[in-house]
């Protein structure tokens, strides 16, 4: 019952199953696997996680590094936004564009990078207003 609650909330959208799923679909294309759908999944968790960690190390205005900021915290840190945020993103997308592909990771990274830059905008936008 646990494993059935945790499939449904790690589970992004892609290629829902088919209700005849012996059947092929439009063109010829078989129903992927429940592997690879696993594998697309954990890639684009991945993905987003990336996505927020790097940033942490990108310095913007300068385009260096900072690998101090590159810990295992910030790794975990971001696992644990990419977790509570990225699901209704890659769902929604999915439901346009069902089959895994170059722009499902592209999506998924720029989703943890841009939701990490925004937040610093927001900061920055807030400390100024209010000193």
């Amino acid at each position: 019952m646990w494993t059935e609650r945790a499939a449904k909330f790690f589970d992004l959208g892609f290629m829902p199953p088919s209700v005849y799923p012996d059947l092929p679909l439009a063109l010829g294309a078989k129903q992927p696997s429940r592997r690879q759908r696993n594998l697309w999944q954990v890639a684009s968790w991945m993905a987003v996680t990336f996505g927020i960690f790097l940033r942490k190390g990108l310095v913007i205005t300068e385009l260096s590094w900072l690998g101090g900021r590159l810990t295992l915290k910030a790794f975990l840190a971001a696992a644990v936004i990419a977790l509570a945020t990225f699901r209704p993103f890659m769902r929604r997308f999915n439901k346009s564009r069902p089959t895994f592909g170059f722009e499902h990771f592209a999506a998924s990274f720029g989703f943890g990078f841009f939701l990490d830059l925004a937040t610093l905008a927001t900061q920055t936008i807030f400390l100024r207003l209010r000193g």
